[in-house]
């Protein structure tokens, strides 16, 4: 309400966007600050229309301004002016901090579903069974992509000094240097001294990457999409390097169902995706049943929209009202995410293209009760940048939860490593991973107030980790 003498805030120009914004959502027409002259008569704005608008403000800003003001006003321009000297203050006994210790205490429990999770996902037994084998197949992919190269480590004396083979093209050197090198450490057949990897006398196991690849197919069912995929870029990887095969035709091309199914179906992702969902609808389902409100969501980098099935399936399940806001840095992955989602709860999802790098627009600034993204804030170049814009998405009380890789898999360096996005990185970082403890401090420096991370009994950590950032 309109209180001149009590605590006071103006009516910014990011209050006017908001404005603007709920508008647009209320009405279904594109309307922003360059439609602020537009009539009211115009908009067909009914009683109940501005009484959601102004509830969207209120959510979105704590400001309550009053419905006499579309009575009393013909534009939102006219709105804009009367406010703009004027002092305003959010209604008595609110907050604008609604969540409080909810999150935190939340995330306490999600290590305890670890073991449930994994066990039903069957991922208890990747570290002892799946990953070694994994290990050899990537070891041997490598082993005969140096040999196709003209490099046969099988042909190298120990001692002699690890080369770039040649015809690898200028722009993949980084993935040799940055990955492929250590798995060649990792698997003996190379030893680092000072900045130079040498050979040793550890000779070349000559088994074909196709055999082990369909053993280790035929043995664990569970990853076999995960390995297919690895296959793909895996079995054709010396021409990667040279540039004779174009890794984004092999991985979005007729593997593009492969690409999906990883980021949905694969163990591992379900694990993250079902602890990120049960987290949302504990804290979620308390937030909208004792403030009768709508939660709202942003996903940054939704991509093919993995996680996006898990948490708008579990909203629709659990009956918490939503706004979910699906954005990604390409236009192409909205259109596709449309399609799939046009007949779920039409007018809760909203799509934008956003680049995280970059500050975000004033509308959508301290709005959302939650962030979330998967396995995409990794692929930019400096961390505390990203990491500080998410922050600005988040309104007080709210939080920001990551899925991103914490333990190095280096399967994925032979697929996404071909890709530009893996080696983007400019800050301190020597590879896009990296553990928990470094994103709690790229978080804390970002603005978080406490940041969390799930660990189960003795220490068991998935991978991919969720993280969350908190806000006071």
């Amino acid at each position: 309400m309109i209180h001149p003498s009590s605590q006071q805030n103006r009516l910014s120009a990011e209050h006017v966007e908001v404005l603007c914004s709920a508008i647009s959502s209320e009405t279904g027409r594109k309307f922003d600050v360059t439609d602020i002259e537009v009539p009211f008569a115009d908009l067909c704005l009914d009683p109940f229309a501005v009484m959601n608008v102004l509830e969207t403000v209120r959510e979105r800003t704590g400001i309550e301004l009053p419905a006499s003001l579309f009575r009393d006003c013909s534009s939102v321009a006219e709105i804009a002016n009367k406010l703009g000297a004027t002092t305003i203050s959010a209604p008595s006994g609110s907050s604008i901090s609604p969540h409080g210790g909810l999150v935190q205490a939340a995330f306490a429990d999600i290590g305890k579903l670890l073991g449930k999770v994994e066990d039903e996902a069957g991922t208890s037994n990747f570290w002892s069974d799946v990953h070694p084998a994994q290990m050899r197949l990537v070891l041997a992919y490598v082993n005969e992509s140096f040999a196709r190269l003209g490099s046969p480590l099988s042909g190298m004396a120990p001692n002699t000094p690890l080369s770039i083979p040649p015809g690898v093209l200028p722009k993949h050197h980084r993935v040799l240097r940055g990955a492929i090198f250590d798995i060649l450490k990792i698997g003996g057949l190379v030893e680092r001294r000072g900045d130079r990897y040498v050979r040793t006398s550890t000779p070349v196991d000559t088994t074909p990457a196709e055999v082990i690849y369909e053993k280790l197919i035929r043995e664990h069912p569970l990853h076999a999409n995960t390995h297919r995929l690895l296959h793909v870029t895996g079995s054709r990887f010396a021409e990667c390097l040279s540039g004779e095969a174009d890794p984004l035709k092999l991985l979005f091309g007729k593997s593009k169902d492969l690409l999906q199914d990883f980021y949905t179906n694969a163990p591992m992702s379900v694990v993250a995706s079902e602890l990120l969902a049960a987290l949302l609808r504990t804290v979620f389902s308390k937030i909208s049943r004792e403030q009768n409100r709508a939660v709202e969501i942003l996903e940054v980098g939704a991509g093919l929209g993995g996680t996006t099935q898990f948490v708008l399936d579990m909203l629709v399940e659990a009956g918490i009202p939503f706004r979910y806001v699906f954005t990604d840095i390409s236009a192409s992955f909205l259109s596709a995410a449309k399609a799939r989602y046009k007949d779920l709860h039409p007018g809760s999802i909203e799509y934008l293209v956003l680049d995280i790098e970059k500050e975000p627009p004033g509308h959508l600034q301290d709005r959302f009760d939650a962030v979330i993204s998967t396995n995409c804030i990794h692929a930019t170049k400096d961390l505390i940048v990203s990491c500080t814009n998410a922050r600005r998405l988040v309104r007080p009380g709210g939080f920001f939860a990551l899925v991103e890789f914490t333990t190095r898999l280096y399967w994925l360096d032979l697929v996404f490593g071909l890709l530009d996005g893996w080696w983007l990185f400019t800050d301190d970082r020597t590879h896009c991973t990296t553990n928990e403890a470094v994103w709690k401090a790229k978080l804390a420096a970002s603005g978080f107030s406490d940041v969390l991370w799930v660990e189960g009994e003795g220490g068991r950590k998935p991978n991919p980790q969720l993280i969350i950032g908190c806000t006071e």
